[in-house]
């Protein structure tokens, strides 16, 4: 009977600097690699039958998965989106708008002046709309909740349109107001 290489012999053969297979080096030494042994676990079982199930379709898999989120992100970006990318801004996203620019003209009936700004950059879409909506409301508070519904997005995200908007207007016009929110000065 055969003796199998030892696990110290499988160690000497990973330190080694010759560049040969175990097998090989098995073989010099005249041992067996021991075979892999049946295993009667069940998350072994479960998981072996799982790679053999899934190998033959997971090319098809992959693109139908890669396909079907590229068009998921594809429609949203028409819903978010009012670039001559999408066909047409959704109702839903518009309606928003006109209430809170009712709201601003019967809060304040004095219309705000021109408001010149300077970009050291371009903006992104969503970073226009920010701005149209604070230039809609110069020194008034607007609050993150007020943006985030404006956007349809989650009002952890609007802070990071509130900081690229600073980044990229020139002078201190955005400031943080002290009860929260933010406040457009000309």
């Amino acid at each position: 009977m055969a003796e199998y290489l030892t696990k110290e012999e499988i160690k000497q053969w990973r330190s080694s600097l010759e560049k040969i297979t175990l097998e090989e080096f098995a073989a010099r030494l005249g041992k067996l690699i021991e075979e892999a042994k049946p295993t009667n676990d069940v998350v072994d079982m479960v998981m072996n039958e799982q790679k053999v199930t899934t190998e033959n379709h997971s090319n098809i898999d992959k693109q139908d998965k890669f396909s079907a989120i590229a068009q998921r992100a594809f429609e949203r970006e028409r819903q978010i989106s009012h670039t001559p990318f999408s066909i047409s801004r959704p109702k839903q996203q518009n309606k928003p708008v006109k209430q809170e620019k009712k709201k601003a003209t019967a809060q304040s009936d004095v219309k705000p002046a021109d408001v010149n700004i300077k970009l050291k950059k371009s903006l992104t879409d969503r970073e226009q709309t920010v701005l149209d909506y604070l230039i809609s409301h110069v020194n008034q508070t607007v609050y993150a909740k007020d943006l985030a519904e404006l956007l349809g997005l989650p009002r952890d995200y609007i802070y990071k349109y509130i900081k690229n908007l600073r980044a990229k207007i020139e002078g201190n016009n955005l400031q943080n107001c002290q009860g929260g929110g933010f406040i457009f000065t000309a």
